[in-house]
Parts: structure tokens; sequence; C-alpha cells
């Protein structure tokens, strides 16, 4: 009996020692998991980023599905539209979804797919 409850013991010990990768953070992006900031997902299969927080404003630029955004700023449109500003333009609130981290999005990009 006391062969048996040795055995086990030490198959539990030499299992639980195994070691794991730690744990690794991505740096690339310093503001990935601050507090204040939030980040966008692109949901709609091409959107324009405008020169203004309105759909007459000059397309500046376009972005993709699944492209992951800082949010720079906000506004609400006189059409009672929430539009959002990034580095290249302002997106309507209907072509992105919203999150607190860039992990969250990221996460929820790879479902996009």
């Amino acid at each position: 009996m006391k062969k048996l409850f040795l055995c086990i013991l030490l198959s539990i010990i030499f299992v639980s020692c195994n070691r794991s990768k730690p744990a690794v953070f991505d740096e690339s992006e310093p503001l990935a998991l601050a507090p204040d900031v939030q980040w966008a997902l692109v949901i709609d299969p091409y959107a324009a980023y405008r020169s203004e927080n309105s759909w007459s404003g000059e397309v500046k630029g376009h972005c993709r599905k699944g492209d992951i955004l800082k949010v720079e700023g906000t506004s609400f449109s006189n059409n009672d539209e929430y539009w959002y500003y990034f580095e290249n333009g302002w997106l309507p609130d209907s072509s992105i979804s919203l999150y607190s981290n860039r992990l969250k999005a990221q996460t929820a990009a790879g479902r996009l797919k």
C-alpha cells in the first residue's frame, strides 16, 4: 500500500512540475491594454475614411473587415449618427465594433473570418 501511494505521489509531482511556456506580451502597441483607450474592429467588408464626420465628407482612404484601429476621437453628427476618428479619418459607428482593449478586438477579429 505504501508503494502504491508513493508511486501515485511521485507521478503527481512529476506531472505538476512540467514546465510550461511563460506568457509573452506583445509590446508592439504600448497602449493595447490602456484603460482609457478604445479599440475598433472594422466589420464592413470595406469602409471609407472620411475627411469629416458625415457621409458628404471627402473619402481619404479605405480599410477592410478585420482591421483593428485605435480610436482617436468621437463625434455626434447632425444626422443622429456617432462617428469615430482614427489616424486616417472618420468612420461611422455602423462600420465598426468597439472594444475596451486591443486583445478583445483581436479575439473578435479572429471570429469574423
